[in-house]
């Protein structure tokens, strides 16, 4: 639900940005009655719609269940906090609040996306307990090729030799 709620925000933020970029444009290039209400610069312009093209893309990612639309999330989020002010601080207030909130519910779900490291120990006592769990070869079965006993066992029956890395379609104990 709340990565539901982040791309729906990211994807109105971004095309809402969009839209403000153009009307920047429009009142950057056709000044109202000969004076400019609102004072932007082509640079304006531009951070603006690389604002909202960050957003919706990330959005549209996030959309299609791309782990990547949450890195664009979180950055477009910092970037509106760095350039809303330098930008237009008025204009995009709405955007800056809403990218605050989007920042908030992806940090919420980033285990979803994959961004969370899972406990580097848990995984290695996860490889050990398989590890042994494998090569433990309680029916002592050699290998056909050196006659080693060092063998990882897999569940169906093959085996794989540590000694002389030779893998056994199937291992039964010799009769």
């Amino acid at each position: 639900m709340p990565a539901s709620i982040a791309i729906a925000l990211m994807l109105g933020c971004g095309i809402g940005t969009i839209v403000v970029g153009f009307y920047f444009f429009v009142v950057l290039l056709v000044p109202a009655w000969g004076f400019s209400f609102v004072t932007v610069s082509l640079l304006d312009v531009l951070l603006t719609w690389m604002l909202g093209f960050i957003y919706t893309y990330g959005g549209w990612a996030l959309r299609k269940d791309q782990s990547w639309g949450w890195g664009a999330g979180v950055f477009g989020g910092v970037l509106y906090l760095l350039l809303w002010w330098p930008i237009e601080p008025f204009v995009l207030s709405p955007f800056l609040a809403l990218a605050v909130i989007v920042i908030a519910l992806l940090f919420s779900v980033r285990e979803y996306y994959g961004m969370v490291r899972p406990d580097p120990e848990e995984e290695e006592r996860t490889r050990q307990r398989l590890r042994d769990e494998r090569t433990a070869n309680p029916a002592r079965l050699h290998c056909p090729r050196c006659g080693s006993s060092d063998l990882w066992i897999s569940p169906d029956g093959s085996a794989y030799c540590q000694s002389c890395r030779a893998g056994i379609i199937s291992a039964r104990p010799s009769a």
